[in-house]
């Protein structure tokens, strides 16, 4: 062989993928957090069918899918079809990164976690759940008990499903289904009296510093996750990039203003810092690391 095709075939094969970047490529491309400690959340080992006792314990779970990605042992992260897989692990990577700030391969808040992998059981399983397109997961609104509790779709009208969206729905998900029972003086709905959260939240609505849909203010369930999510993009670090324009400045009207938080809302900032600092809150939105990780992964 000639010397330049020894070059050239040479630069062939160190080009070429190795078969674990093959099969992550969908997960490293784009706008896509990687966890850098994962073997203590999931193996990435996709159970399918759904099996018997998931879908036994509910059967209208028969409709969903065909695969789910079991997460800590706690939640199960459902796909509708193959084609789902490489969302379900772009929210697998997004969810460590945010129950594990800090990266460590531990969840930050052990106690929480290590509550739910006791007493979760088929029944009570999690659910995050992965369609094609949205008119899918939301068939099953309405259902009870719950198929799922948290959902997104791969495409929405016409857009690939965004990292900011992820997050964003990942978050609602901890905040109603952990924050609100682990720590119901802070995030609690409709307790007397009202929780940090819940209690800025009618605040921020009454100041107009919070404009949003009224059927969504009027209920406090979708209220103060909504309210809080644009609290935080203000707060933790790396709400920025592609997709990352919501909240707009005309529905969170203190966008960008910390000092203004401070001043309007000082117990729940307090509460945040505080909650921050023991490791129950995020510091960070894993899209902050987005650059340190794009940097590993050349």
């Amino acid at each position: 062989m000639q010397p330049n095709r020894i070059i050239i075939a040479l630069i062939v094969i160190l080009a070429a993928p190795s078969p674990m970047d093959a099969q992550n490529k969908d997960v490293f491309s784009g706008s896509t957090y990687i966890h850098p400690r994962t073997k203590r959340f999931t193996d990435f080992t996709f159970i399918s069918p759904l099996p018997a006792p998931f879908v036994n314990a509910y059967p209208k779970r028969k409709e969903m899918g065909d695969q789910y990605l079991d997460f800590f042992g706690v939640i199960a992260i459902v796909g509708e079809t193959k084609k789902q897989r490489a969302d379900v692990r772009r929210l697998a990577h997004a969810l460590m990164g945010l129950i594990d700030n800090d990266q460590d391969g531990l969840p930050d808040d052990e106690d929480l976690w290590n509550k739910w992998k006791e007493k979760v059981n088929n029944e009570n399983r999690l659910v995050l759940y992965v369609t094609e397109k949205k008119k899918k997961y939301k068939s099953f609104d309405g259902e009870s008990p719950s198929v799922y509790h948290q959902g997104w779709s791969s495409f929405r009208d016409g857009e690939r499903l965004h990292l900011s969206n992820i997050q964003e729905e990942l978050f609602h998900f901890l905040q109603r289904h952990f924050w609100e029972e682990e720590y119901p003086e802070a995030f609690g709905l409709d307790t007397n009296p009202r929780s940090i959260a819940h209690h800025a939240a009618v605040k921020a609505v009454r100041d107009k510093h919070y404009v949003y849909d009224q059927d969504c203010i009027s209920h406090s369930g979708c209220l103060v996750p909504e309210f809080f999510f644009c609290v935080m993009t203000d707060v933790m670090k790396g709400w920025q990039g592609d997709g990352f324009d919501a909240p707009g400045q005309s529905e969170w009207r203190l966008k960008g203003n910390r000092g203004a938080l401070r001043k309007n809302y000082p117990d729940m900032m307090e509460m945040i810092q505080t909650m921050q600092n023991q490791g129950k809150l995020p510091k960070k939105w894993p899209s902050s690391f987005l650059i340190k990780n794009s940097r590993l992964n050349r």
